[in-house]
């Protein structure tokens, strides 16, 4: 995933801050902001680090029907990523994927929009996390 999600986006932070509806149906597309990121290694900890370092856009568009991954870059084509799994109750969205030698997974709230996941990553982790909104 950090080689399809490259470069930072310039889209309006404050828009993809409001929180998903509760009572949305996990369908359609998401927009999120990856407002945190944090490399994380055995013995050494986590510390914090930018989405530049990782080569991860700060925003992604989560298309839940096409299950697909896109970058958000204004005046770029963004590169797009198959979904590998994905599934739902009325809280959350769970989604999956390999790259390569990566491995990811995210969850999107429905309740209150917050997006968590991870990327694998031998020798060391990434912990995100951000805001997701209906598109």
């Amino acid at each position: 995933m950090r080689s399809l999600i490259l470069g930072p986006a310039a889209l309006i932070a404050g828009l993809c801050a409001l929180p998903v509806a509760a009572s949305a149906a996990a369908s359609g597309s998401y927009i999120c902001a990856i407002g945190e990121v944090y490399e994380c290694e055995a013995v050494n900890g986590c510390k914090r680090v930018s989405t530049d370092t990782i080569n991860l856009s700060e925003f992604i568009i989560v298309d839940v029907d096409k299950k697909q991954l896109t970058e958000a870059a204004i005046g770029e084509n963004g590169e797009t990523e198959d979904i590998e799994g994905l599934s739902s109750d009325d809280k959350n969205i769970f989604l999956y994927g390999t790259q390569g030698k990566e491995t990811w997974n995210a969850t999107i709230s429905l309740e209150n929009g917050s997006f968590t996941g991870g990327i694998s990553d031998a020798p060391s982790s990434f912990a995100l996390f951000g805001s997701c909104t209906k598109k």
